[in-house]
């Protein structure tokens, strides 16, 4: 057992900060019980997983997720599955910071924030994809970065599977999938390394939208981009400077004082709702998206303004009201209890939301119950331990130059799929809190190798498909295949601790 000891000696502190991440987990899901709910987002993802059928409104990847959980007849069951999610994300981040020659505080406070900021736990235990979204990013992050010497397809392939698998349940994963892709080429990685890792990116979304089209009749991920990127522009759209055809001016904002861009859609005088198919019909969708575009091309300064103060509510201090109070209450432990809808509300499919809550759940009921005295222990919790947005500012910045300055890349590709989460959704509809969460580790992660160690090369770029032929040329040419420091030994390595 010497290599127990020696494990337990090398990361100690790490030990301490993942058994306190497990004991305020613990005391989450005995404070809100068996899940938190966040409205009509949750109906919807529950409906999929029960009956497999798609909203248009929205990707339902998470639906798929509740399906594989549905045998377990619980809630708690998937809120605890989402808090273990979490907990891995700091434990992948450590294992990597260490990899990079990072000495063990450094690798701990780069999983800090994910370990224990207060809105990381909310999310675990809401019925909501942002966890299992960030959890796969960043299994993606370590087959990509653990050796990334190695260009193997066996690595790529499965990472860029992955990336694309995110792309349904939060399409922000496209984007990702998009930089990953870039990526790969600025590296050079070998022909037959790029094919799969495109190939494999495409499968998910391609078996989705086939899916997809089973159902709605039409080859896409949602019947709702248009509309999405619509409301982005209802926050400067003016439209004596666009001129819409006849069929789009039902379209253009209403008068009065200007909302958050996500508003237009669900807003009770919402133009959408005057459309003949309601909000999200194929035909709404495509006069959506036209007109979306008509706006910014035709106003490119105000889609610019618009987008660049939403990127900022990302750095804000203290966490903006936006897209409107409601929205924001619903992220807080003190309203954990809330019903946001009726449990009478309809359901995609049929049905309603509380007969679908108890369908899943073993014939209970599944309303959030806010358990006292360790609920208000956690709303007392939520008003301070959190990493606030300038300080998420200032990890993505300090540690862009850094690198830039060491000219040093493995932070690199973390560093652009946080920028990707926080940014993309400014550019196609609008900023919400939720966002902050799964860009929170990335983020960490990138400057902390920012500050990794220059060591001998793990081996040049090359393209392997085999581990065997990997471990041949390593011990042919004393060729490192890990990108260990130079001086470590394989007991020196977290993995084999």
């Amino acid at each position: 057992m010497e290599w127990v000891r020696l494990g337990a000696r090398r990361h100690w502190l790490f030990g301490l900060a993942l058994a306190g991440a497990v004991a305020v987990r613990v005391l989450v899901m005995l404070a809100f019980r068996p899940i938190m709910w966040f409205g009509g987002d949750s109906a919807s993802y529950l409906a999929t997983g029960l009956r497999l059928v798609p909203d248009p409104s929205r990707v339902g990847g998470y639906g798929f997720f509740l399906w594989l959980l549905r045998p377990l007849h619980s809630f708690a069951a998937v809120a605890a599955v989402q808090h273990v999610m979490g907990l891995a994300i700091g434990w992948l981040s450590y294992l990597l910071a260490r990899r990079y020659g990072l000495p063990g505080w450094v690798a701990t406070l780069a999983a800090v924030p994910v370990f224990f900021d207060a809105y990381e736990l909310q999310l675990e235990s809401d019925a909501v994809p942002d966890v299992p979204f960030g959890f796969m990013i960043f299994v993606a992050l370590y087959l990509l970065l653990r050796a990334p010497a190695e260009r193997r397809p066996s690595r790529t392939v499965p990472a860029a599977f992955l990336v694309g698998a995110t792309a349904i349940v939060w399409p922000v994963g496209l984007a990702l999938l998009a930089v990953l892709l870039v990526t790969l080429i600025i590296r050079r990685s070998c022909w037959l390394a790029l094919a799969a890792a495109v190939l494999a990116g495409a499968v998910p979304v391609v078996g989705y939208a086939g899916w997809f089209d089973l159902h709605e009749h039409q080859f896409s991920l949602t019947r709702s981009d248009g509309v999405y990127l619509w409301s982005r522009t209802m926050s400067f759209a003016n439209c004596a400077v666009i001129k819409p055809p006849a069929d789009e001016r039902a379209l253009c904002p209403p008068a009065g004082p200007r909302m958050a861009a996500s508003l237009y859609i669900w807003d009770g005088n919402s133009p959408l709702l005057a459309m003949p198919g309601g909000r999200f019909s194929a035909r709404t969708n495509a006069l959506a998206q036209n007109f979306a575009l008509r706006a910014i091309e035709a106003q490119p300064g105000g889609y610019l303004t618009a987008v660049g103060h939403d990127f900022t509510l990302s750095f804000y201090w203290d966490r903006p009201v936006h897209p409107d109070a409601g929205i924001v209450d619903r992220y807080q432990f003190a309203d954990a209890a809330t019903a946001w809808v009726p449990a009478s509300m309809g359901a995609i499919g049929g049905g309603t939301v509380g007969g679908d809550q108890a369908a899943y759940n073993g014939g209970q009921a599944a309303p959030t119950r806010a358990i006292q005295p360790f609920a208000s222990w956690l709303v007392s919790y939520q008003r301070y331990v959190y990493l606030r947005g300038t300080l998420l500012g200032v990890i993505l910045f300090g540690g862009l130059v850094v690198m830039i300055v060491r000219r040093r890349g493995p932070g690199v590709l973390p560093w652009a799929f946080a920028v990707t989460i926080l940014l993309v959704p400014p550019m196609v509809a609008d900023f919400d809190l939720r966002y902050l969460v799964p860009a929170m580790p990335a983020a960490c992660l990138a400057a902390a190798l920012a500050f990794a160690p220059r060591t001998a090369p793990s081996g040049q770029r090359r393209c392997t498909t085999s581990p065997a032929a990997t471990a041949t040329s390593a011990s042919a040419g004393e060729t490192r295949t890990s990108s260990l420091p130079s001086g470590s030994t394989p007991t020196a390595s977290p993995e084999s601790s």
